[in-house]
């Protein structure tokens, strides 16, 4: 069948073979192409039509939107036209991304415009819900777990969607040929490689065809990659035309890195799937670009009232009004009620917890909650936010069939956990958490972030390696390190992986132990200063001790009613800090096993924890861009109110006093270190380490050297803020530095899933 577009056709439906309209006349292919055959929704700007490309062989199916506004008053009618030229530009602008409809052509025939899209296939989520009845937590985990991406690629790209809703987001039929990933095509490489291995590498890797191949399986924009471990992988794939002649190390190191580069790939094209398709996001119709996170132009009400977001409804969208949105639809999909229903405008709450037929987990719980905040400051302010929040009670990004918080493998390299936290315990009060660390890999993971701009001349001109610092040892893990500790007595590193921990011999790098004991990500770790505990602080939302003689557990401090995010213990060992997701900051009494004092007055997380040298004051670093400086005298313990350190922009994600206490050193997401005066609270120097965002840091004892993290290691002098080195050999993100007390050796870890040793040569 042919179905004629003529909005006045009494009969439109025609035979496939006619060229126009046997009734009214009209043209029946759309720029000689397209030729609708069936309407499939209308809406107050248009309607939709299922139509076919009669100028490809497959004669694949695509989806025609023809602008017909049903107000036809003329500044209504300018209103929509400029709406349904925006949402080509929108998708034109978004490019080509798995979960989205591609812009086919966008053009005027016959007076009347049109956009035609890629067609998707599958049912949308409202039509599940009316086939299926209420969705299981474990459905619900699916859906954010496969739309945040998505959010997070469109909101990268400066575009708010404002019409998130069940039937804007279809869950695509498993046979949806144009949808299917290339995990087949991986397989294969990934089997290429094992056999070479197997045989001693010395087989037909050095084709320069297989380097193709390798090239070819990244020729789709890295969505699932950073933009440097996208260009990484380009140049790994170019080292293998040369295989042959390289020494057999280099060889081996190779293929080992590009296997565990394809399993990533792999792994990541899944994370968006449900049991059923992956789910896409469609109907950019109310979608609006913006700057920073607002909208250009405010004041125009766009979008699904039931859905939302109250600024929204002024006319002032920002990117956390989609996922207000996301969180309304969550909470109509878990309860089948109009979400009018689930608001009681009398107390102004939302009670969508009445209507549940089975609880939901309290982790779910908190994070409908916080999505569902009305005011702006209080909700998640980013997808990748959500997702950290979320991750941990999933494992491998795949959705728990339990609603309550599952156990994260320890042994995936591809999970995706919500944080991760390292700082060497020998340097007092240096202990920071890397949750922001998570955050930077996911977002990465989700939408390709512009390369950095090319260094100035001077900078440049730095010393590429410090030639007396070598890695001595490579220690390697099955999954992505998350944090690292390390002993102030004796040559021994603590690490964890998933939910698990081990102890390694710095000095020859064997492992010594593993203790398990903990149900989800460990991602903090210190170590007390005789060297005898070690504590650590995981997702399950506790604090365990252990005895690092024997391993044994010496017994579990409950804190926090939500993700343990950062450790630090004072100078003495008397008093431990801890930071979560969301709880105040809690001080405990080591000695009485009680708790001294709870400390809040910073709006976001606190991601990262150090105490004075002397005990006296605790600083604490938060995704809101603040420092605060809390006076915890043991005398008083009293925490009062806080002093406020001001200058970054973004997350602060590790801190680090210098031995004096006289200088605070701060590392932040907006690609700066900041040396603070303690006695001023007044900024003393800015360093631009300018390899993207700093996700560690740490300082000698004696205050001589500071080294920081991000995608390298690079090393300062801090009191004249000269750059003295750059360490490279990480793939990934740097999580966490540790210093030894004699400043001779250096400790890094990585999402990569190693841990480096570097010694100093001149020791």
């Amino acid at each position: 069948m042919s179905y004629c577009l003529n909005p006045n056709c009494r009969k439109p439906q025609n035979r496939d073979s006619v060229e126009f309209c046997r009734n009214c006349g009209a043209t029946l292919r759309l720029k000689g192409r397209y030729r609708p055959i069936k309407p499939i929704g209308q809406g107050g700007f248009g309607r939709t039509f299922l139509a076919i490309d009669e100028d490809k062989p497959s004669k694949p199916r695509c989806v025609v939107k023809q602008f017909l506004p049903a107000n036809q008053d003329a500044q209504h009618l300018k209103k929509a036209a400029q709406l349904f030229e925006r949402e080509a530009m929108r998708l034109e602008e978004l490019g080509n991304h798995p979960q989205i409809p591609a812009l086919l052509a966008y053009f005027s025939q016959e007076e009347q415009q049109y956009l035609v899209q890629e067609f998707v296939d599958g049912k949308n989520l409202a039509e599940l819900l009316h086939e299926h009845g209420v969705f299981t937590e474990v459905q619900v985990r699916a859906v954010l777990v496969g739309l945040l991406p998505v959010l997070e690629f469109i909101h990268a790209h400066s575009v708010i969607h404002r019409d998130i809703k069940p039937p804007n987001i279809i869950r695509m039929a498993t046979g949806n040929v144009a949808r299917q990933s290339r995990s087949s095509e991986w397989t294969e490489l990934l089997q290429a490689l094992s056999l070479e291995a197997a045989q001693g590498y010395i087989d037909f890797v050095s084709d320069c065809r297989f380097s193709d191949r390798l090239r070819e399986g990244f020729t789709q924009p890295p969505r699932a990659l950073s933009i440097a471990t996208y260009t990484h992988w380009q140049q790994m794939a170019a080292q293998f035309t040369s295989y042959a002649d390289l020494p057999f190390a280099q060889r081996q190191q190779l293929v080992a890195k590009a296997s565990r580069l394809l399993n990533e790939r792999r792994q990541l094209s899944g994370s968006a799937e449900t049991h059923e398709g992956h789910l896409a996001l469609v109907d950019f119709g109310a979608a609006k670009a913006a700057i920073g996170t607002a909208l250009v132009n405010t004041g125009t009400t766009i979008g699904s009232p039931e859905y939302l977001a109250p600024e929204q409804s002024r006319g002032k969208a920002v990117f956390a009004s989609d996922l207000f949105s996301l969180g309304v639809t969550c909470i109509h999909l878990l309860t089948n009620r109009s979400p009018f229903d689930l608001f009681d405008t009398s107390d102004n709450t939302w009670i969508w917890r009445q209507y549940l037929k089975t609880p939901v987990s309290e982790t779910l719980g908190h994070i409908l909650d916080r999505l569902l905040e009305p005011g702006v400051n209080r909700r998640y302010q980013s997808a990748t936010d959500v997702l950290r929040d979320l991750e941990g009670g999933l494992s491998e990004g795949q959705v728990s069939p339990s609603p309550a918080v599952p156990r994260h493998s320890a042994s995936s390299p591809q999970s995706k956990p919500i944080a991760v936290l390292a700082q060497p315990a020998q340097t007092p009060g240096t202990v920071r958490s890397a949750a922001s660390v998570a955050v930077q890999v996911i977002a990465q993971a989700i939408a390709p972030k512009p390369q950095r701009e090319e260094a100035s001349p001077a900078r440049r001109k730095a010393p590429k390696a410090l030639p007396t610092w070598h890695c001595i040892h490579q220690l390697l893990n099955p999954g992505k390190v998350y944090a690292i500790a390390l002993s102030p007595v004796e040559p021994l590193l603590a690490s964890s992986s998933g939910t698990t921990i081990k102890l390694w011999d710095v000095q020859t790098g064997q492992p010594l132990r593993t203790l398990t004991g903990h149900l989800d990500v460990i991602y903090c770790l210190v170590i007390s200063p005789d060297g005898t505990v070690l504590l650590s602080g995981s997702a399950d939302k506790s604090i365990r001790l252990w005895d690092l003689q024997t391993g044994q557990r010496l017994g579990t401090i409950a804190l926090h009613t939500d993700t343990v995010l950062s450790l630090v213990l004072s100078p003495d060992g008397r008093t431990l800090a801890s930071g979560s997701l969301h709880d105040p900051m809690k001080l405990w009494d080591l000695e009485t096993n009680r708790e001294r004092a709870s400390l809040s007055g910073q709006a976001g997380r606190i991601e990262a924890l150090a105490f004075s040298p002397d005990g006296l004051w605790l600083a604490s670093g938060s995704s809101d861009g603040t420092v605060a400086l809390w006076d915890v005298n043991l005398k008083t313990a009293t925490g009062r109110e806080p002093r406020f350190l001001k200058g970054h922009v973004q997350t602060v994600a590790a801190l680090a006093f210098e031995p004096d206490g006289k200088t605070l050193v701060s590392g932040s997401w907006d690609g700066t270190v900041k040396l603070w005066s303690t006695r001023t609270q007044r900024e003393k120097r800015t360093l631009q380490p300018e390899s993207g965002r700093v996700t560690a840091l740490t300082l000698s004892p004696d205050g001589k050297l500071l080294v920081t993290g991000s995608d390298t290691l690079k090393l300062w002098q801090p009191r004249t803020g000269k750059e003295l080195a750059t360490l490279s050999g990480h793939t990934s993100v740097i999580s966490a530095i540790a210093l030894t007390h004699d400043s001779q050796t250096l400790v890094s870890s990585s999402w990569d899933g190693t841990i480096r040793i570097w010694k100093n040569g001149d020791a």
